[in-house]
């Protein structure tokens, strides 16, 4: 879900996108990132998605795709940072880059919010024990599948990232594997090394 924004990209130095998601929610509501901004992406996943919407990308993290590795991988401040994205994610990031001497202005833009029930079909094959394997791709994920449909100990849980795997690991759900990049290719890894096993 979009969520209404009353501020702007304008005046910042750099704006960090940490999923392709905000790009989107960004356009619906009519916000576009500045020419002068440079642009940092958490991950190659997203810098691949900024690129195709035709901007250019002055940063990305070698390694893990996390809000972590991002900091690290920021040059010391000052300057101005926007960081426009969901309304649930983790301070993580802001916090850094404070840290690093940046004015940080977090921008939430999209939320998850859950559906009160899934289709009757995915309950019934839910039930009758035909999946495999679930992906979670965020702690907010996480929080709506245990609501909407339950763990069960006979599925593997793959975890989208280490922030979604300490999100399911602090909610006491076993993570059977987590993708090392977080990309389609590191989750079909992962994927592949559940089933490995």
């Amino acid at each position: 879900m979009t969520l209404p924004v009353d501020r702007t990209l304008e005046g910042a130095d750099w704006v960090v996108l940490t999923s392709a998601a905000t790009l989107p929610a960004l356009a619906e509501l009519g916000l576009t990132i500045p020419t002068s901004a440079r642009v940092a992406a958490v991950g190659e996943a997203t810098a691949e998605a900024v690129r195709r919407a035709g901007h250019s990308v002055d940063l990305v993290p070698r390694g893990q795709a996390t809000a972590a590795a991002l900091v690290d991988a920021f040059p010391p401040g000052p300057g101005r940072v926007a960081v426009p994205g969901s309304a649930l994610s983790s301070p993580t990031l802001a916090t850094g880059l404070e840290a690093k001497g940046y004015a940080v202005t977090r921008l939430p833009v999209y939320t998850v919010e859950p559906v009160e029930r899934v289709p009757e079909a995915v309950q019934r094959a839910w039930d009758s024990g035909q999946f495999d394997v679930v992906v979670i791709t965020a702690g907010s994920v996480g929080e709506a599948f245990a609501s909407l449909l339950g763990w069960r100990d006979d599925v593997a849980v793959v975890a989208f990232g280490p922030p979604s795997e300490a999100a399911l690991r602090d909610a006491g759900v076993p993570v059977a594997a987590t993708a090392e990049t977080q990309d389609a290719d590191g989750l079909v890894q992962a994927i592949g090394r559940v089933w490995k096993r």
